[in-house]
C-alpha cells in the first residue's frame, strides 16, 4: 500500500512511536465486535427454535413447559442483549498500551469457549423430548462463561 493510499489512523500509527500495533488491534476490535453479533444471532436462531418449542408444548396444553420455556426465553434474549452490547475491543486510542497481548490471547481462548456454548445450546434444542432440560443446562454453561469473560475483561492490566 502506497502512503497516499494509508488513511490518517495508519499514518499515524506508523509515525508515532509506540502506536505501530494500533491498526492490529482496531482490527481485533472489529473481529471482536463481529464474533459477538455472530454469536448473538445464533442466540436468536436458537429463540427462534425455542419458540416451536413452545408451540408445541402449548399445543400438549403443558403449562409446566411453558412456564420452564418463558424462563429459558427471558434468559436466552438477555444473553443474547449481553453478547450485542458487551465491550469489546478496547476502549480508545492510546488505552491499547494497558492490555497485553497474552491478556488478549487469554480473552480469545476464552471467547472459543463461549463458542463451544453456543454449539452445545444448538445442539441442546435439536432434540425436542429433551430441549427444555438440556437448553437450560447449555444456557447456565454458557451464563457462567459470560460471567468469566466479563471478569477478564475488567481485570486490571
Amino acid at each position: 500500500m502506497e502512503r497516499g493510499e494509508k488513511n490518517f489512523l495508519e499514518r499515524l500509527g506508523d509515525a508515532i512511536p509506540g502506536l505501530s500495533g494500533y491498526r492490529a488491534r482496531d482490527d481485533r476490535r472489529t473481529s471482536d465486535k463481529r464474533l459477538r453479533e455472530y454469536l448473538a444471532a445464533r442466540l436468536d436462531r436458537v429463540g427462534e427454535r425455542l419458540q416451536a418449542i413452545k408451540l408445541e408444548t402449548t399445543n400438549r396444553g403443558d403449562l409446566q413447559g411453558l412456564n420452564a420455556i418463558g424462563l429459558l426465553d427471558r434468559r436466552l434474549h438477555g444473553m443474547a442483549d449481553s453478547l450485542r452490547f458487551a465491550t469489546y475491543g478496547y476502549s480508545g486510542l492510546f488505552d491499547q498500551m494497558k492490555i497485553q497481548e497474552s491478556q488478549l490471547d487469554a480473552l480469545y481462548a476464552h471467547d472459543m469457549k463461549i463458542v463451544d456454548a453456543v454449539d452445545a445450546l444448538e445442539k441442546a434444542a435439536g432434540d425436542p423430548a429433551n430441549a427444555v432440560g438440556a437448553m437450560t443446562a447449555a444456557l447456565q454453561g454458557l451464563d457462567d462463561l459470560l460471567v468469566e469473560r466479563k471478569a477478564l475483561w475488567d481485570k486490571p492490566a
